[in-house]
Formats: C-alpha cells, sequence, structure tokens
C-alpha cells in the first residue's frame, strides 16, 4: 500500500489520554491498493488514541458503505460496513506484529500510519457469502436476466445429468 499522510496518527507530543482523529476513506483510498477486491466506498473512519506512559490503545469505528458485487446475480450494490475494533501499541526494538489485537513499533516512531489498519478493518466487516437479494422476498434487488439464464442452466443440468434422473427416481418412490 502507498503511504499517505492523510492516515498518520502523529502521536509523539501528545498528552498522556484520550485523542480523536476523523479519517475519510473514498475510492482514491481503495485505488492506491493493487491487490484490493475493493474499488470504490465511502466510509467513516474514527480513531480514538488512548496515550498511556507505556503503550497506546486504539479503538477504530467504522461507518460507511464499499461496492460489491453480489454473489448470485453479478450485479453491483453497496455494502454497508460498520464495526468497532481495537489494537494495542506497545514500544520495542524492531515493527511486530505478535497476534491481531497488538503491533509492536519502534521506541524512535513519533507517527503511526493507520491505513492498512484501516484497510483490513473494512474487509473484516465485508461478509463472505454477498447476496444482498436474499433480504427481498421476490429477488427484487437480482438482476433478472442472469437469475433467467441460472434458472435455465439449471434446469438443462437436471435434465441431462443422469445422477439428477437417478436422485429425482429415488424421490420420486419415497414419495408413493
Amino acid at each position: 500500500m502507498e503511504k499517505s499522510s492523510a492516515f498518520k496518527v502523529q502521536f509523539s507530543g501528545l498528552k498522556l489520554g484520550k485523542h480523536q482523529f476523523d479519517f475519510a476513506v473514498d475510492d482514491s483510498f481503495f485505488e492506491k491498493l493493487d491487490y484490493s477486491p475493493i474499488s470504490k466506498g465511502e466510509v467513516e473512519v474514527t480513531v480514538v488514541l488512548d496515550k498511556k506512559s507505556t503503550m497506546m490503545v486504539l479503538d477504530f469505528e467504522l461507518n460507511g458503505w464499499v461496492m460489491e458485487s453480489c454473489d448470485r446475480c453479478t450485479a453491483d450494490y453497496r455494502q454497508h460496513v460498520t464495526g468497532e475494533h481495537q489494537i494495542y501499541v506497545k514500544f520495542g526494538d524492531d515493527f511486530d506484529e505478535p497476534d491481531d489485537s497488538l503491533l509492536v513499533i519502534p521506541r524512535d516512531e513519533f507517527e503511526l500510519d493507520v491505513s492498512q489498519l484501516i484497510y483490513e478493518f473494512i474487509q473484516l466487516n465485508v461478509p463472505l457469502r454477498k447476496i444482498p437479494c436474499e433480504e427481498s422476498e421476490d429477488n427484487s434487488m437480482c438482476d433478472k436476466d442472469t437469475l433467467k439464464v441460472l434458472k435455465e442452466a439449471e434446469a438443462d443440468d437436471n435434465k441431462n445429468n443422469p445422477l439428477w434422473a437417478e436422485l429425482n427416481r429415488i424421490k420420486d418412490q419415497l414419495k408413493d
């Protein structure tokens, strides 16, 4: 990811206690990521940094949307993303990430780029199964032409596949 000063939290010089930072994630954020499956979105991110004498606690709150494709019909739709995440930051000799909620940064650092953390938290809040049309009883959100093609392909597959014929025969026997 290309480093951006827009997503840096400068903690050097801050007094002990809580400090709030607000970030706006938009299409340009995702364009800088060569590997991102997300290309569009608008997410507001609030980071509350609780600076302590030997460590920091970062609380992330996300709210917005990203553009996704329906797994069933491939139509684009806005997927709402919202979530809260917490990261502990300790100081050490080198950068390290011993687990998902702990980040170790060198003692001589004075700022922290949170862009990668923001991206990961957005990804964590996108569901694995993306079928928004399941929310509507009549599949009104799905692309009708794609659903028609899928239904025809399923019908053809059922007719031409000998396994389905055998299963249908067994099913008919169980009805009797």
